[in-house]
């Protein structure tokens, strides 16, 4: 299907080289039409660049290692398209999914969008089996929304005009939830779109779920302050993670929980004398 207005597809990514490439065909896969793709890679230290260069309708982009909100704004300020697109590295999006997403926001519907069924990509594994566990939610959907949360919309815009994104300057660099910082501004959220369908890859690597709470710790900081360090020191901690495993009656939570809180209370330190998480 082919619309007259361009929509660019922006891919912000940091170590990426296991899942970019799905990702990428997933999007030149697409109903829609035109369709820009670009990929921020933000100081990826593996062979992400190398991957989506093999890409030759994909636009690259590279920069320091920054964060992703970092790398998001700079790569709208790129963006030709009219709505602009936020994808994960590690999602693969059924082939109308940016038809979806994008149709309200063109009809003048909406200034935003979500998608509203986001599968687990990685059901199997499990270390991605645990993040459901405690996320409470089965192994296979990332997402559980009910009726009135699907009336309310959402906090987090998967797609968004691009004056609007630009207008009240884009995401604020608060890390792991920095893609709710557009809401405040806008004042309004984003529709969810049941239609629009993906899957996430979950971490399956016990060093992507120390990762993951390495990035995490910027999150938290700003919460908490730095006495949430003691939260996640390795003494209270464990003990923690060992009675959440036995109260839940799955071992490999204790594993799971010990890794990603260690990757917290290390970017925390690392927070604490250089600014930065990792």
């Amino acid at each position: 299907m082919t619309r007259d207005a361009l929509v660019t597809a922006l891919v912000a990514v940091y170590n990426e080289e296991r899942h970019i490439g799905a990702c990428l065909r997933s999007l030149l896969s697409q109903t829609y039409q035109p369709l820009e793709i670009i990929v921020v890679d933000d100081g990826s230290t593996d062979r992400t660049a190398d991957v989506v260069q093999g890409f030759e309708s994909v636009r690259l982009l590279s920069r320091p290692h920054g964060g992703r909100a970092r790398s998001i704004n700079g790569g709208v300020t790129a963006a030709g398209g009219e709505v602009v697109l936020f994808v994960d590295g590690d999602l693969e999006l059924r082939p109308d999914f940016v038809e979806q997403l994008v149709k309200p926001i063109l009809a003048g519907e909406c200034a935003g969008t979500a998608h509203a069924t986001e599968f687990v990509a990685n059901p199997e594994n499990v270390w991605a089996r645990c993040l459901q566990a405690k996320a409470g939610l089965p192994p296979d959907r990332r997402l559980r929304l009910g009726p009135e949360q699907l009336a309310e919309g959402s906090i987090v815009f998967r797609a968004i005009r691009t004056s609007e994104f630009r207008r009240v300057g884009g995401f604020d660099d608060t890390g792991y939830l920095d893609d709710q910082t557009l809401f405040p501004k806008l004042g309004v959220r984003a529709r969810w779109v049941v239609e629009a369908e993906c899957a996430h890859h979950n971490p399956d690597r016990l060093r992507e779920v120390w990762s993951a709470g390495m990035w995490g710790a910027q999150s938290i900081i700003r919460l908490h302050g730095f006495r949430a360090l003691l939260h996640y020191l390795p003494l209270v901690s464990i003990p923690r993670a060992v009675l959440g495993a036995v109260k839940a009656r799955r071992p490999a939570l204790a594993l799971y929980d010990t890794v990603y809180e260690g990757g917290v209370c290390w970017g925390l330190t690392r927070m604490l004398f250089t600014g930065r998480p990792r």
